[in-house]
Protein backbone atom coordinates (compact mmCIF):
# COMPACT_ATOMS: atom_id res chain seq x y z
CA UNK A 1 0.00 0.00 0.00
CA UNK A 2 0.97 3.12 -0.70
CA UNK A 3 2.31 5.84 1.92
CA UNK A 4 -0.25 8.33 0.80
CA UNK A 5 -3.35 5.54 0.72
CA UNK A 6 -2.28 4.12 4.29
CA UNK A 7 -2.27 7.54 5.56
CA UNK A 8 -5.54 8.25 4.03
CA UNK A 9 -6.76 4.78 5.33
CA UNK A 10 -5.58 5.22 8.44
CA UNK A 11 -7.09 8.97 8.95
CA UNK A 12 -11.01 6.99 8.05
CA UNK A 13 -10.52 4.44 10.31
CA UNK A 14 -8.93 6.43 13.71
CA UNK A 15 -12.85 7.79 14.03
CA UNK A 16 -14.55 4.68 13.38
CA UNK A 17 -12.42 2.31 15.59
CA UNK A 18 -12.30 5.33 18.23
CA UNK A 19 -16.42 4.86 18.18
CA UNK A 20 -16.34 1.16 18.67
CA UNK A 21 -14.32 1.73 21.66
CA UNK A 22 -16.86 3.84 23.28
CA UNK A 23 -19.54 1.63 22.39
CA UNK A 24 -17.57 -1.71 24.00
CA UNK A 25 -17.14 0.83 27.18
CA UNK A 26 -20.72 1.67 27.16
CA UNK A 27 -21.86 -2.01 27.19
CA UNK A 28 -19.42 -3.60 29.26
CA UNK A 29 -20.78 -2.56 32.49
CA UNK A 30 -24.48 -3.80 31.67
CA UNK A 31 -22.95 -7.00 30.47
CA UNK A 32 -20.62 -7.18 33.24
CA UNK A 33 -23.69 -6.85 35.44
CA UNK A 34 -25.50 -9.45 34.47
CA UNK A 35 -23.26 -11.55 34.29
CA UNK A 36 -22.65 -10.65 38.28
CA UNK A 37 -25.99 -11.69 38.67
CA UNK A 38 -25.89 -14.63 36.78
CA UNK A 39 -22.83 -16.27 38.31
CA UNK A 40 -23.37 -15.28 41.92
CA UNK A 41 -22.87 -18.06 44.53
CA UNK A 42 -24.81 -17.80 47.55
CA UNK A 43 -23.78 -19.14 50.89
CA UNK A 44 -27.55 -19.77 51.82
CA UNK A 45 -30.32 -19.88 50.22
CA UNK A 46 -34.17 -20.34 51.24
CA UNK A 47 -33.64 -23.97 49.96
CA UNK A 48 -30.30 -25.37 50.36
CA UNK A 49 -29.16 -27.63 47.52
CA UNK A 50 -29.62 -31.62 48.82
CA UNK A 51 -28.14 -34.72 47.69
CA UNK A 52 -30.82 -37.29 46.49
CA UNK A 53 -32.20 -38.69 49.70
CA UNK A 54 -31.72 -35.78 51.68
CA UNK A 55 -30.14 -35.58 54.73
CA UNK A 56 -28.74 -31.97 54.98
CA UNK A 57 -24.81 -31.24 55.87
CA UNK A 58 -24.58 -34.94 57.29
CA UNK A 59 -25.50 -36.81 54.11
CA UNK A 60 -23.28 -34.52 52.19
CA UNK A 61 -19.68 -35.14 54.48
CA UNK A 62 -21.38 -38.79 54.88
CA UNK A 63 -20.52 -39.07 51.45
CA UNK A 64 -17.43 -37.85 50.63
CA UNK A 65 -16.32 -39.57 53.76
CA UNK A 66 -17.62 -42.90 51.62
CA UNK A 67 -15.66 -41.99 48.58
CA UNK A 68 -12.51 -41.13 50.60
CA UNK A 69 -9.34 -43.10 49.82
CA UNK A 70 -6.63 -42.54 52.65
CA UNK A 71 -3.17 -41.97 50.91
CA UNK A 72 -0.95 -44.63 51.39
CA UNK A 73 2.00 -41.49 52.05
CA UNK A 74 -0.30 -40.43 54.82
CA UNK A 75 -0.80 -43.76 56.35
CA UNK A 76 2.96 -44.27 56.13
CA UNK A 77 4.16 -41.43 57.94
CA UNK A 78 0.77 -41.18 60.29
CA UNK A 79 -0.86 -37.91 59.26
CA UNK A 80 -4.10 -37.59 60.50
CA UNK A 81 -6.75 -34.53 60.76
CA UNK A 82 -9.30 -32.83 58.96
CA UNK A 83 -9.08 -31.25 55.34
CA UNK A 84 -11.47 -28.19 54.74
CA UNK A 85 -12.33 -28.03 51.18
CA UNK A 86 -15.26 -25.34 49.57
CA UNK A 87 -16.96 -26.39 46.27
CA UNK A 88 -20.11 -25.12 44.66
CA UNK A 89 -23.34 -26.66 43.29
CA UNK A 90 -24.26 -25.51 40.16
CA UNK A 91 -28.01 -24.59 38.97
CA UNK A 92 -28.16 -27.99 37.64
CA UNK A 93 -27.01 -29.66 40.74
CA UNK A 94 -23.33 -30.01 39.60
CA UNK A 95 -20.47 -30.26 41.55
CA UNK A 96 -17.59 -27.37 40.57
CA UNK A 97 -15.04 -24.85 41.94
CA UNK A 98 -13.21 -27.54 44.03
CA UNK A 99 -10.80 -25.93 46.49
CA UNK A 100 -8.41 -26.55 49.33
CA UNK A 101 -9.69 -24.07 52.52
CA UNK A 102 -7.09 -26.12 54.85
CA UNK A 103 -4.85 -28.68 53.75
CA UNK A 104 -2.86 -31.00 55.78
CA UNK A 105 -0.80 -32.70 53.31
CA UNK A 106 0.78 -36.14 52.53
CA UNK A 107 -1.76 -36.63 49.41
CA UNK A 108 -4.98 -35.71 52.08
CA UNK A 109 -5.29 -33.03 49.52
CA UNK A 110 -5.71 -34.37 46.87
CA UNK A 111 -7.49 -37.84 47.99
CA UNK A 112 -10.09 -34.78 49.15
CA UNK A 113 -11.08 -32.97 46.16
CA UNK A 114 -11.06 -36.71 44.31
CA UNK A 115 -14.02 -37.81 46.55
CA UNK A 116 -15.80 -34.38 45.97
CA UNK A 117 -15.51 -34.34 42.18
CA UNK A 118 -17.43 -38.09 42.58
CA UNK A 119 -20.41 -36.77 44.26
CA UNK A 120 -23.69 -37.33 42.41
CA UNK A 121 -25.49 -35.10 41.22
CA UNK A 122 -27.35 -32.49 44.11
CA UNK A 123 -30.97 -31.66 43.98
CA UNK A 124 -29.56 -27.40 43.43
CA UNK A 125 -30.70 -24.81 45.48
CA UNK A 126 -33.32 -22.54 44.88
CA UNK A 127 -33.51 -18.63 46.12
CA UNK A 128 -36.69 -16.97 45.50
CA UNK A 129 -38.10 -19.92 43.73
CA UNK A 130 -34.93 -20.09 41.25
CA UNK A 131 -32.26 -22.28 40.96
CA UNK A 132 -29.05 -20.80 42.00
CA UNK A 133 -25.38 -21.55 42.52
CA UNK A 134 -24.54 -22.38 46.22
CA UNK A 135 -21.49 -22.48 48.19
CA UNK A 136 -20.24 -25.29 50.33
CA UNK A 137 -17.37 -25.64 52.85
CA UNK A 138 -17.73 -28.99 54.91
CA UNK A 139 -14.92 -30.91 56.44
CA UNK A 140 -13.27 -34.26 55.65
CA UNK A 141 -11.71 -36.26 58.18
CA UNK A 142 -8.70 -38.84 57.96
CA UNK A 143 -8.14 -41.66 58.60
CA UNK A 144 -11.78 -42.09 57.46
CA UNK A 145 -14.15 -41.20 60.05
CA UNK A 146 -16.17 -44.66 59.40
CA UNK A 147 -12.71 -46.78 59.92
CA UNK A 148 -12.52 -45.28 62.96
CA UNK A 149 -15.93 -44.82 64.76
CA UNK A 150 -17.73 -47.55 63.04
CA UNK A 151 -17.67 -50.96 62.22
CA UNK A 152 -16.54 -52.54 59.10
CA UNK A 153 -19.38 -55.38 58.98
CA UNK A 154 -22.43 -55.80 61.19
CA UNK A 155 -23.63 -59.08 61.04
CA UNK A 156 -21.34 -59.92 58.39
CA UNK A 157 -22.64 -56.80 55.95
CA UNK A 158 -21.13 -53.87 54.99
CA UNK A 159 -22.00 -50.74 57.16
CA UNK A 160 -22.16 -47.90 55.05
CA UNK A 161 -22.19 -44.11 55.72
CA UNK A 162 -24.23 -43.07 53.51
CA UNK A 163 -26.62 -44.77 50.89
CA UNK A 164 -29.38 -43.75 48.26
CA UNK A 165 -31.86 -43.87 50.77
CA UNK A 166 -31.02 -42.93 54.57
CA UNK A 167 -32.85 -44.64 57.44
CA UNK A 168 -35.68 -42.67 58.20
CA UNK A 169 -38.58 -42.73 60.92
CA UNK A 170 -41.21 -45.16 60.21
CA UNK A 171 -45.14 -43.41 59.00
CA UNK A 172 -46.59 -41.41 59.85
CA UNK A 173 -43.61 -39.28 61.40
CA UNK A 174 -41.72 -40.10 58.65
CA UNK A 175 -40.61 -36.27 57.87
CA UNK A 176 -39.21 -36.13 61.23
CA UNK A 177 -35.59 -35.52 61.71
CA UNK A 178 -33.55 -38.40 63.31
CA UNK A 179 -31.99 -35.45 65.88
CA UNK A 180 -35.65 -34.14 66.51
CA UNK A 181 -36.61 -37.74 67.47
CA UNK A 182 -34.42 -38.23 69.76
CA UNK A 183 -33.94 -34.70 71.27
CA UNK A 184 -37.87 -35.40 71.98
CA UNK A 185 -36.94 -38.60 73.74
CA UNK A 186 -34.11 -36.35 76.08
CA UNK A 187 -34.43 -36.30 79.87
CA UNK A 188 -31.86 -33.18 80.72
CA UNK A 189 -29.97 -33.45 83.46
CA UNK A 190 -29.73 -31.33 86.79
CA UNK A 191 -26.71 -29.70 84.73
CA UNK A 192 -28.27 -28.75 81.55
CA UNK A 193 -31.69 -27.60 83.15
CA UNK A 194 -29.81 -25.27 85.60
CA UNK A 195 -27.43 -24.22 82.79
CA UNK A 196 -24.29 -25.33 83.89
CA UNK A 197 -23.76 -27.66 81.25
CA UNK A 198 -24.43 -26.29 77.25
CA UNK A 199 -23.41 -27.52 73.91
CA UNK A 200 -22.85 -30.32 71.36
CA UNK A 201 -22.73 -33.60 71.62
CA UNK A 202 -21.78 -35.91 68.53
CA UNK A 203 -23.79 -39.59 69.04
CA UNK A 204 -23.26 -42.45 66.51
CA UNK A 205 -24.96 -45.61 65.95
CA UNK A 206 -25.68 -48.08 63.17
CA UNK A 207 -28.77 -48.75 61.86
CA UNK A 208 -28.99 -52.44 60.92
CA UNK A 209 -30.72 -53.91 57.92
CA UNK A 210 -34.16 -54.50 60.18
CA UNK A 211 -33.97 -51.03 61.23
CA UNK A 212 -32.64 -51.50 64.57
CA UNK A 213 -30.72 -49.39 66.45
CA UNK A 214 -27.67 -50.36 67.45
CA UNK A 215 -24.27 -49.89 69.14
CA UNK A 216 -24.72 -46.04 70.03
CA UNK A 217 -21.45 -44.44 71.06
CA UNK A 218 -20.59 -40.75 72.28
CA UNK A 219 -18.22 -39.62 69.47
CA UNK A 220 -17.97 -35.86 71.69
CA UNK A 221 -19.32 -35.78 74.57
CA UNK A 222 -20.21 -33.08 77.35
CA UNK A 223 -20.47 -33.89 80.59
CA UNK A 224 -20.91 -37.67 82.02
CA UNK A 225 -24.79 -37.25 82.73
CA UNK A 226 -25.30 -34.99 79.49
CA UNK A 227 -23.72 -37.84 77.27
CA UNK A 228 -26.10 -40.65 79.78
CA UNK A 229 -28.61 -38.65 78.62
CA UNK A 230 -28.39 -38.75 74.77
CA UNK A 231 -27.73 -42.22 74.66
CA UNK A 232 -30.64 -43.42 76.69
CA UNK A 233 -33.02 -41.19 74.43
CA UNK A 234 -30.72 -42.57 71.18
CA UNK A 235 -32.04 -46.19 72.83
CA UNK A 236 -35.66 -45.21 73.10
CA UNK A 237 -35.85 -44.48 69.03
CA UNK A 238 -38.48 -46.59 67.62
CA UNK A 239 -37.38 -49.35 65.14
CA UNK A 240 -36.41 -47.40 61.87
CA UNK A 241 -36.95 -47.76 58.22
CA UNK A 242 -33.64 -49.11 57.28
CA UNK A 243 -31.19 -47.93 54.48
CA UNK A 244 -31.17 -49.01 51.61
CA UNK A 245 -28.25 -49.52 48.56
CA UNK A 246 -29.31 -50.79 45.26
CA UNK A 247 -32.77 -51.54 46.56
CA UNK A 248 -31.71 -53.75 49.02
CA UNK A 249 -31.72 -52.75 52.76
CA UNK A 250 -28.16 -52.64 54.28
CA UNK A 251 -26.53 -51.36 57.83
CA UNK A 252 -25.87 -47.41 58.18
CA UNK A 253 -23.88 -45.82 60.50
CA UNK A 254 -25.10 -42.49 61.34
CA UNK A 255 -23.58 -39.60 63.15
CA UNK A 256 -26.29 -37.09 64.76
CA UNK A 257 -25.06 -33.84 65.95
CA UNK A 258 -27.12 -32.86 68.87
CA UNK A 259 -27.30 -29.06 71.34
CA UNK A 260 -27.97 -29.69 74.71
CA UNK A 261 -29.78 -26.59 76.14
CA UNK A 262 -31.36 -25.26 78.91
CA UNK A 263 -35.03 -24.66 79.17
CA UNK A 264 -34.30 -21.44 79.99
CA UNK A 265 -31.80 -20.60 77.02
CA UNK A 266 -33.21 -17.56 75.19
CA UNK A 267 -31.92 -17.77 71.58
CA UNK A 268 -31.40 -15.06 68.92
CA UNK A 269 -34.10 -15.28 66.66
CA UNK A 270 -33.52 -17.16 62.79
CA UNK A 271 -36.24 -15.92 60.27
CA UNK A 272 -36.19 -19.56 58.63
CA UNK A 273 -35.97 -21.22 61.84
CA UNK A 274 -36.49 -20.44 65.25
CA UNK A 275 -38.44 -17.33 64.91
CA UNK A 276 -41.96 -16.52 66.90
CA UNK A 277 -44.64 -15.43 64.91
CA UNK A 278 -47.28 -12.39 65.65
CA UNK A 279 -50.98 -13.61 65.97
CA UNK A 280 -52.75 -12.62 62.74
CA UNK A 281 -53.57 -10.50 60.89
CA UNK A 282 -49.97 -9.67 61.53
CA UNK A 283 -47.61 -7.29 63.61
CA UNK A 284 -48.42 -4.73 60.97
CA UNK A 285 -52.30 -4.12 61.19
CA UNK A 286 -51.87 -4.29 64.92
CA UNK A 287 -49.13 -1.01 64.21
CA UNK A 288 -51.87 0.31 62.28
CA UNK A 289 -54.27 0.35 64.90
CA UNK A 290 -52.40 1.06 67.61
CA UNK A 291 -49.64 3.73 66.69
CA UNK A 292 -50.43 6.85 67.96
CA UNK A 293 -47.73 9.07 65.53
CA UNK A 294 -46.67 11.47 67.56
CA UNK A 295 -46.89 15.36 66.59
CA UNK A 296 -43.85 16.16 65.81
CA UNK A 297 -43.68 13.47 63.05
CA UNK A 298 -45.43 15.53 60.84
CA UNK A 299 -44.37 19.25 62.31
CA UNK A 300 -41.11 18.05 61.57
CA UNK A 301 -41.87 15.82 58.73
CA UNK A 302 -39.83 12.93 60.49
CA UNK A 303 -38.91 9.57 58.78
CA UNK A 304 -37.52 6.88 59.64
CA UNK A 305 -38.18 3.78 62.34
CA UNK A 306 -37.82 3.06 65.85
CA UNK A 307 -36.30 -1.23 66.06
CA UNK A 308 -36.97 -2.41 69.47
CA UNK A 309 -35.96 -6.16 70.42
CA UNK A 310 -37.52 -8.12 73.37
CA UNK A 311 -37.91 -11.67 74.12
CA UNK A 312 -40.80 -13.80 73.40
CA UNK A 313 -40.84 -16.78 75.97
CA UNK A 314 -42.25 -20.17 75.48
CA UNK A 315 -45.57 -19.05 76.91
CA UNK A 316 -45.51 -16.49 73.83
CA UNK A 317 -45.46 -13.50 76.54
CA UNK A 318 -43.38 -10.41 75.49
CA UNK A 319 -40.48 -9.31 78.08
CA UNK A 320 -37.65 -7.29 78.41
CA UNK A 321 -38.49 -4.36 75.56
CA UNK A 322 -35.66 -2.03 74.69
CA UNK A 323 -34.62 0.08 72.09
CA UNK A 324 -32.14 -0.36 69.79
CA UNK A 325 -32.32 2.62 67.26
CA UNK A 326 -33.33 6.05 68.51
CA UNK A 327 -35.57 8.25 66.08
CA UNK A 328 -36.91 10.95 68.19
CA UNK A 329 -37.85 11.30 72.44
CA UNK A 330 -41.46 10.87 71.97
CA UNK A 331 -40.91 8.45 68.56
CA UNK A 332 -39.19 6.04 71.18
CA UNK A 333 -41.48 6.06 74.14
CA UNK A 334 -44.57 5.39 71.82
CA UNK A 335 -42.62 2.01 70.07
CA UNK A 336 -42.25 1.28 73.43
CA UNK A 337 -45.11 1.31 74.62
CA UNK A 338 -46.61 -0.37 71.48
CA UNK A 339 -44.23 -3.11 72.46
CA UNK A 340 -45.06 -3.43 75.71
CA UNK A 341 -48.70 -4.03 74.93
CA UNK A 342 -48.01 -6.69 71.95
CA UNK A 343 -50.38 -9.66 72.76
CA UNK A 344 -49.07 -12.87 72.50
CA UNK A 345 -47.00 -14.48 69.99
CA UNK A 346 -46.97 -17.77 69.11
CA UNK A 347 -43.54 -19.34 70.37
CA UNK A 348 -40.47 -20.27 68.33
CA UNK A 349 -39.69 -24.42 68.80
CA UNK A 350 -36.69 -26.16 68.65
CA UNK A 351 -35.92 -29.38 66.99
CA UNK A 352 -38.00 -31.49 69.00
CA UNK A 353 -40.96 -29.12 68.44
CA UNK A 354 -40.94 -27.60 71.70
CA UNK A 355 -41.76 -23.87 72.50
CA UNK A 356 -38.37 -21.84 73.72
CA UNK A 357 -37.26 -18.78 74.02
CA UNK A 358 -36.43 -16.15 71.60
CA UNK A 359 -34.68 -12.69 71.40
CA UNK A 360 -36.96 -10.94 68.43
CA UNK A 361 -37.44 -7.24 66.84
CA UNK A 362 -39.85 -5.18 65.48
CA UNK A 363 -39.20 -2.08 63.36
CA UNK A 364 -41.58 0.54 63.75
CA UNK A 365 -42.10 2.84 60.61
CA UNK A 366 -42.42 6.74 61.12
CA UNK A 367 -44.61 8.11 59.72
CA UNK A 368 -46.67 5.23 58.48
CA UNK A 369 -45.56 4.40 54.28
CA UNK A 370 -48.46 5.96 51.99
CA UNK A 371 -49.55 3.39 49.85
CA UNK A 372 -50.80 5.99 47.57
CA UNK A 373 -47.46 7.45 46.76
CA UNK A 374 -46.67 7.22 43.34
CA UNK A 375 -43.69 4.87 42.47
CA UNK A 376 -40.98 6.44 40.24
CA UNK A 377 -40.54 4.11 37.26
CA UNK A 378 -37.43 5.76 36.30
CA UNK A 379 -35.86 4.56 39.49
CA UNK A 380 -32.97 1.70 39.30
CA UNK A 381 -34.50 -1.56 40.00
CA UNK A 382 -31.91 -4.13 41.76
CA UNK A 383 -32.06 -7.76 41.49
CA UNK A 384 -30.14 -8.18 44.39
CA UNK A 385 -28.67 -6.37 47.61
CA UNK A 386 -26.28 -6.68 50.16
CA UNK A 387 -29.30 -6.61 52.77
CA UNK A 388 -32.41 -7.85 51.37
CA UNK A 389 -35.78 -6.81 52.73
CA UNK A 390 -37.57 -8.37 55.85
CA UNK A 391 -41.00 -8.18 56.92
CA UNK A 392 -40.88 -5.45 60.07
CA UNK A 393 -40.68 -8.19 62.89
CA UNK A 394 -37.42 -9.42 60.97
CA UNK A 395 -39.04 -12.24 58.73
CA UNK A 396 -38.06 -13.13 55.12
CA UNK A 397 -40.57 -11.72 52.35
CA UNK A 398 -39.84 -15.11 50.28
CA UNK A 399 -41.59 -18.03 48.62
CA UNK A 400 -43.55 -19.46 52.09
CA UNK A 401 -44.29 -16.56 54.01
CA UNK A 402 -46.24 -15.35 50.97
CA UNK A 403 -47.95 -18.53 49.93
CA UNK A 404 -48.85 -18.44 53.84
CA UNK A 405 -50.76 -15.34 52.95
CA UNK A 406 -52.68 -16.97 49.59
CA UNK A 407 -56.43 -17.14 50.23
CA UNK A 408 -56.65 -20.56 48.15
CA UNK A 409 -59.74 -20.51 45.76
CA UNK A 410 -62.22 -22.66 46.23
CA UNK A 411 -62.32 -23.80 42.28
CA UNK A 412 -58.80 -25.66 42.61
CA UNK A 413 -60.46 -28.32 45.16
CA UNK A 414 -63.64 -28.54 43.29
CA UNK A 415 -62.00 -28.66 40.17
CA UNK A 416 -58.94 -30.46 40.76
CA UNK A 417 -56.90 -28.13 39.67
CA UNK A 418 -52.82 -28.62 40.49
CA UNK A 419 -50.00 -26.20 39.10
CA UNK A 420 -47.90 -23.54 40.01
CA UNK A 421 -48.23 -19.62 39.37
CA UNK A 422 -45.34 -17.28 39.01
CA UNK A 423 -45.14 -13.79 40.02
CA UNK A 424 -43.00 -11.08 40.15
CA UNK A 425 -43.13 -7.58 42.02
CA UNK A 426 -40.96 -4.85 43.15
CA UNK A 427 -40.20 -3.77 46.80
CA UNK A 428 -39.40 -0.06 46.21
CA UNK A 429 -37.45 2.27 48.64
CA UNK A 430 -40.55 3.41 50.66
CA UNK A 431 -41.29 -0.32 51.91
CA UNK A 432 -43.88 -0.53 49.82
CA UNK A 433 -45.00 -3.45 46.90
CA UNK A 434 -45.27 -1.81 43.50
CA UNK A 435 -46.13 -3.60 40.16
CA UNK A 436 -46.97 -7.24 40.82
CA UNK A 437 -47.57 -9.05 38.09
CA UNK A 438 -47.96 -12.95 36.72
CA UNK A 439 -45.58 -14.06 35.11
CA UNK A 440 -46.61 -18.17 34.67
CA UNK A 441 -50.47 -17.99 35.10
CA UNK A 442 -52.68 -21.34 35.96
CA UNK A 443 -56.21 -19.86 36.25
CA UNK A 444 -57.96 -16.86 36.96
CA UNK A 445 -58.95 -17.54 40.53
CA UNK A 446 -55.14 -18.44 41.55
CA UNK A 447 -54.00 -15.80 39.32
CA UNK A 448 -56.35 -13.66 41.11
CA UNK A 449 -55.44 -15.07 44.49
CA UNK A 450 -51.47 -14.49 44.60
CA UNK A 451 -52.03 -11.04 42.95
CA UNK A 452 -54.43 -10.37 46.42
CA UNK A 453 -51.49 -11.74 48.53
CA UNK A 454 -49.01 -10.12 46.57
CA UNK A 455 -51.00 -6.80 47.05
CA UNK A 456 -52.07 -7.46 51.13
CA UNK A 457 -48.35 -7.79 52.04
CA UNK A 458 -47.44 -5.14 54.66
CA UNK A 459 -44.77 -2.47 54.32
CA UNK A 460 -41.12 -3.62 54.84
CA UNK A 461 -37.76 -3.13 56.03
CA UNK A 462 -36.78 -2.05 52.23
CA UNK A 463 -33.28 -3.85 50.50
CA UNK A 464 -30.41 -1.97 51.36
CA UNK A 465 -27.13 -1.00 49.08
CA UNK A 466 -24.29 0.75 50.12
CA UNK A 467 -26.24 1.75 52.88
CA UNK A 468 -28.99 3.05 51.56
CA UNK A 469 -32.64 1.73 51.03
CA UNK A 470 -33.36 0.20 47.09
CA UNK A 471 -35.78 -0.79 44.71
CA UNK A 472 -35.58 -4.71 44.08
CA UNK A 473 -36.81 -6.95 42.17
CA UNK A 474 -38.32 -9.95 43.63
CA UNK A 475 -40.12 -13.33 42.22
CA UNK A 476 -42.49 -15.89 43.91
CA UNK A 477 -43.77 -19.37 42.95
CA UNK A 478 -46.91 -20.42 44.71
CA UNK A 479 -47.98 -24.34 44.15
CA UNK A 480 -51.79 -24.69 44.04
CA UNK A 481 -53.05 -28.28 44.69
CA UNK A 482 -56.48 -29.57 46.04
CA UNK A 483 -55.15 -30.44 49.45
CA UNK A 484 -53.31 -26.85 49.87
CA UNK A 485 -57.08 -26.13 50.24
CA UNK A 486 -58.02 -28.23 53.04
CA UNK A 487 -54.64 -27.44 54.52
CA UNK A 488 -54.85 -23.83 54.20
CA UNK A 489 -58.62 -23.82 55.81
CA UNK A 490 -58.01 -24.02 59.33
CA UNK A 491 -56.03 -20.91 59.03
CA UNK A 492 -57.30 -18.37 57.11
CA UNK A 493 -55.98 -15.95 59.19
CA UNK A 494 -53.28 -15.71 57.72
CA UNK A 495 -54.71 -13.28 55.62
CA UNK A 496 -54.71 -9.48 56.57
CA UNK A 497 -58.12 -8.53 57.60
CA UNK A 498 -57.63 -5.53 54.94
CA UNK A 499 -60.99 -7.03 53.29
CA UNK A 500 -63.40 -8.62 55.58
CA UNK A 501 -65.89 -9.05 52.27
CA UNK A 502 -63.54 -11.45 50.88
CA UNK A 503 -63.40 -14.39 54.16
CA UNK A 504 -66.65 -15.56 53.18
Amino acid sequence: MKPRLRHAFSALAAPFFAFLLVLLALARPAAAQGEAEEEKVYTYVEQMPTLPGNGGNQAIVAAIQERLVYPEQARRDNVTGRVFVSFTVTPTGGVKSIKIVKGIGAGCDEATVAAVSQLPRFIPGKQNGRAVSVSFTVPATFPPASGATAPATLDGARVYSYVEQMPTLPAPNEKTTLQAAVMKNMVFPAEVRDAKSEGPVQVTFVVDAKGNVRDPKIVSGLCPACDEAVLAAVRKLPRLVPGQQGGQPVPVNLALPLQLISPNHVYPADPRGLHATFPAPGVYDYIKRNLRVPAVVATEKLQGRVRVEFVVRPSGKVEGAELKTHLCTSCDAEALRLVNAFPAWAPARDNADQPVATRQFVDIPMPLPDPNKPFVDGDKVYSYAESMPTFLDGSPVYGPTIQQAVRYPEAVKRENINGTVSAEYIIDADRLVRKPRITRGLCTSCDQAVLDALAQICPCTPAQQNGRPIPIQMRVDVPFTPSSVSAAAPAPVKKPAASPAKKK
